[in-house]
Order: structure tokens, then C-alpha cells, then sequence
């Protein structure tokens, strides 16, 4: 697969005009953009996420990190939720190359949510890198990669809740100048694309026009190289939480 690098490097030698390469005719509908502009740090703290939500009479398990706490924290969690009482318990995870927590909660009207803590998904250990993602869950159950902890089964994707780094979104602008390839290292829903100054330059196998009736939501890796999100669900993907619909504009008032 072409790299967003080289995909960067291939359009610019040809350089002049944003449509890259050989596309549809000028008048072909096309998709629409909002490229991320300021970025916001915030300081993604699981605990400060989860402890507000747990009922005030939820039986509080704790938080664990060595092999034998998390043993202990998971009897507890196991037998209030067998008792249908409210709980709430955070693990502290090992992780290969970044820090990993969960907190799973009960609340009063049986509800079973976890949210997942991880300080960097990329394994870089980069600052502001990292995440909380929240899910509702049919139940706790058994990990089976560890005796110590316990997942959330659920048929649900969920949301992610904080962003170590976090882009507003600026105006909606015609995608007219992008050309775009599915991202296999994501979830259907994230593109590397590129944009070109030269109509004429070669074409690059994978990438497409963007299609009309497609709104992209993209953060730019390099002046001409972008990933971007299609979808709402993935719009964390390049560091948006906010709505990717912009506002809608009022109407002039009269003289």
C-alpha cells in the first residue's frame, strides 16, 4: 500500500492543482472536507473519568495493579454484581509499550459500562497521546488471556470520551482536491489522502476522487498528505470528538 509519504511525494513532483491526478471532469459532483485546525492537550485520567458516574452507594472495589490486588478486586467485583448491587472497580493493566487501565461500573439500574484508559495506542509513550474510550456491556466476564482480570462483552463499538490531543474543525470546503485510499491499519472509515497542484500528474493506483454526498473529517500529516475519518465512529482516529456536521448557517435578518 502507498504510503501517506509517498503518496505526498508523488503528487507534489507533479505539482499544480488539488485535484492530484487524472479525476472526474470539474463539473462531476464531489464530496466535501473540514480539515482540523487548533489542537487542545488534556490530560486523559481515568479515574477523574469513571469515579464520577459510580453511584453513591456502589460498592467500591478499588483500584489494583500487581496480579494478586487484581485477583482480590475481581472476587468483588463478581459478587456484587451477582448480588445486583452497584460497583465500581478500576484495573491497572500491563502493558507492552504503553500504560492500560479499565474501570468497570454497575450502576443502579443494572447497567454494566467500562471505560478503557490507554496513555498511548500508537506504543510511542508520546505526550498527550492518550485516550479514554467508553462502552455499554451485556456483562463481565472471565478473561481468558488472564485469571486476574475480567472484559466487557458487548456488540456494541462505544465512544471515545477523551483525546490526549484534541482538533477543533474548520470550515466546509469542497473535496474537489483530494484523492483517497482506505486505511487498513484502522476500521472501515479512515483514508490516507493527498492533494496535488498538477491535473496532469501520474495516477496512483488505490486512490479515488472522493465521492459526492461524502463528508471527510481530516488532520494533515504533511502539507499534502492527510488521514482522514468518513464517519463520525472514527472521527477520534484524527482527533476529533466534536460534531463533524457544521453548524448550520442562520438567515440574514431583514434591512
Amino acid at each position: 500500500m502507498t504510503s501517506r509519504f509517498s503518496l505526498a511525494a508523488i503528487l507534489v513532483l507533479g505539482a499544480t492543482g488539488c485535484a492530484g491526478v487524472q479525476q472526474a471532469p470539474s463539473a462531476a459532483p464531489v464530496g466535501t472536507v473540514r480539515f482540523t485546525t487548533q489542537a487542545h492537550f488534556n490530560d486523559c485520567d481515568i479515574v477523574a473519568t469513571a469515579r464520577p458516574l459510580a453511584d453513591a452507594q456502589a460498592v467500591d472495589c478499588g483500584e489494583a495493579r500487581s496480579y494478586e490486588d487484581r485477583l482480590k478486586m475481581r472476587a468483588c467485583v463478581e459478587a456484587a454484581d451477582a448480588a445486583g448491587k452497584p460497583f465500581i472497580a478500576i484495573f491497572h493493566l500491563p502493558g507492552i509499550d504503553s500504560a492500560i487501565s479499565q474501570a468497570l461500573l454497575r450502576s443502579a439500574n443494572g447497567e454494566h459500562l467500562q471505560f478503557w484508559y490507554d496513555s498511548d495506542p500508537s506504543g510511542g509513550n508520546g505526550r498527550f497521546q492518550s485516550r479514554v474510550h467508553r462502552r455499554v456491556c451485556e456483562r463481565f466476564v472471565p478473561d481468558p488471556d488472564s485469571e486476574a482480570n475480567l472484559r466487557c462483552e458487548s456488540q456494541t463499538v462505544g465512544a471515545t470520551v477523551c483525546l490526549g490531543t484534541e482538533y477543533d474543525l474548520g470550515p466546509l470546503q469542497s473535496a474537489a482536491g483530494l484523492l483517497c485510499m482506505p486505511d487498513e491499519t484502522y476500521a472501515p472509515g479512515v483514508f490516507d489522502c493527498g492533494s496535488g497542484e498538477d491535473s496532469r500528474s501520474p495516477v496512483l493506483p488505490g486512490y479515488k476522487p472522493v465521492p459526492a454526498g461524502t463528508l471527510l473529517v481530516c488532520k494533515a500529516d504533511s502539507p499534502r498528505a492527510f488521514t482522514c475519518s468518513s464517519t463520525s465512529e472514527m472521527d477520534d482516529a484524527v482527533g476529533v470528538l466534536s460534531e463533524r456536521e457544521p453548524p448550520p448557517v442562520a438567515p440574514k435578518g431583514g434591512p
